[in-house]
Formats: C-alpha cells, sequence, structure tokens
C-alpha cells in the first residue's frame, strides 16, 4: 500500500470513534401513549404498536428524525401516562388535549398565554354515544333529561367540559368498562372521541349503541413535554413542536390513505 493510501485508511480509522460517539450523544427523547387503539392516529392495544402504527406516531417519528432525535415510543393507560408526565420518566406524551390541571405539570405550546394550535398534533371531536332505544336528547348545550348520567374515563380532560355543563359524570378504567356500562343501563351515555369509538365498536359487533348527531366538543390535541425534560432541553422542545407543525398536514395527506380502512 502507498504512504498515500495508508495515510488515507489511517484517517477514516480514526474518524470512526468520532462518528459512534456523535451518534451515541444524539439527545434521547421518551414519549408515552396511550395503549387504546385511536384509529387513524394510534393503531393496536395494549403495550405495543401495530406494523403501522398510526398517524400521531409517525408524525412523531417525522419530527424526531428532523430534530435529530433517538425516539423511544412506549404506551400506557391514560392514567399512568398522566402520571408518568408529571414524574418525569416520560419526556413527552402523544395526543393530549391543554386544560388547567395538566399545565400544572406539562408544558404545552402556548400563544398568549393560549395553547397555540398551530402547533397541535390534531383535532379530535367527543361524542355522546347511548343506546340505540335512547330517548336522550343533547342539543350542544343542555342535556335531556338533565339527571342522566354520562361516563367517562379516569383522567379524560372532557370531564371537566361536562362538569362545566353541569352534567353528572361517572368513571371507569377504560374503554370497554364505559361501553359495558352503557349497553348495561348503567350509566345513559358514554363521552368519548368518535375515532376511538369507531375502532373499539367495529370489534365488538354485539354492543347496540349509536352517537347522538350533535358533538359535545372539539379539542385541539397536542405534544406536551413534562417540565423536567423542557427545562433541560428547551431548543429541542421547540423544534419538535415546530416540526409537527411543519410536517403535520402533508403527512396526514400522504398517509390517511393507508388508514381510512383500518
Amino acid at each position: 500500500m502507498s504512504g498515500r493510501g495508508v495515510g488515507v485508511w489511517l484517517g477514516l480509522l480514526c474518524a470512526l470513534p468520532l462518528v459512534a460517539l456523535a451518534a451515541s450523544e444524539r439527545p434521547q427523547l421518551s414519549i408515552v401513549a396511550m395503549d387504546q387503539a385511536s384509529p387513524p392516529y394510534l393503531i393496536g392495544e395494549g403495550d405495543r404498536f401495530a406494523p403501522q402504527p398510526g398517524l400521531a406516531v409517525e408524525l412523531a417519528q417525522r419530527a424526531a428524525n428532523a430534530c435529530g432525535v433517538e425516539l423511544q415510543l412506549l404506551r400506557q393507560p391514560g392514567l399512568r401516562m398522566l402520571q408518568s408526565l408529571k414524574s418525569g420518566s416520560a419526556d413527552a406524551a402523544l395526543l393530549l388535549s391543554y386544560n388547567e390541571e395538566r399545565a400544572q405539570f406539562a408544558v404545552y405550546p402556548l400563544r398568549d398565554g393560549q395553547p397555540d394550535g398551530r402547533q397541535r398534533m390534531s383535532t379530535l371531536r367527543y361524542v355522546l354515544f347511548v343506546r340505540h332505544d335512547s330517548q336522550l336528547v343533547w342539543d350542544g348545550t343542555r342535556l335531556t333529561p338533565p339527571q342522566a348520567v354520562v361516563g367517562s374515563n379516569i383522567g379524560w380532560s372532557v370531564i371537566k367540559d361536562l362538569e362545566r355543563y353541569q352534567i353528572r359524570v361517572e368513571t371507569a378504567l377504560s374503554v370497554g368498562s364505559n361501553f359495558n356500562k352503557l349497553q348495561a343501563g348503567r350509566i345513559d351515555a358514554y363521552a368519548i372521541q368518535d375515532l376511538l369509538a369507531e375502532g373499539y365498536l367495529a370489534a365488538q359487533p354485539q354492543l347496540t349503541v349509536r352517537a347522538l348527531p350533535q358533538q359535545l366538543v372539539s379539542k385541539d390535541y397536542f405534544m406536551p413535554f413534562s417540565r423536567q425534560f423542557a427545562a433541560r432541553q428547551p431548543q429541542l422542545v421547540q423544534c419538535m413542536w415546530q416540526q409537527v407543525a411543519r410536517q403535520r398536514d402533508a403527512l396526514l395527506k400522504q398517509r390517511m390513505a393507508v388508514y381510512i380502512n383500518h
């Protein structure tokens, strides 16, 4: 080997540890998501994602790639997910709406002190599901009869909306528990995101329920960060939110067809 070849070879050899070091120094980011499917944004049940994991997961992956982040994705029940964000054992969460209680321990993108919808992951709507023979009426501001009891999941932000309308609320741990209570007549309605309900009911043909036509509330959903992580990595937090805003609409156009019939 010529002297020049030896020099080139040694140069490449010396550069390898630097490359490995640079890769190992990529910021680590753990993001937790709900353990129940919410097509087309979250696909798969339990602690694993489906091979096509959902639009929210893909959006987080694209944002992380653009920001040079090593991403770890986790799934947990809703209440535990909030606790992980509060304790800092998870750095961020997928698809959480804003409320003042969560803002005490989670950092959201804000504009003039209000959640910045431009940096949302998605906009989702809550509806009321009732039994097929129900006479319950929701006109957008009032429930008739007013003494009706509406179910929701522990930790869901829609509970605050129901209470604002002075609606009686009874909580349960899971989507399945609430739909079973509704079917059995133990609650009069169930407040749930429409896409989440559709995904669950597609596999539960024995449930004879229907959605009321008037939506309950529409909410922007974000990728909030734990206060601990936001204090350590403020520039990375801003990068992730900016990439979510930049890539969201293009991703929906490109990938929605993959999930449309899921």
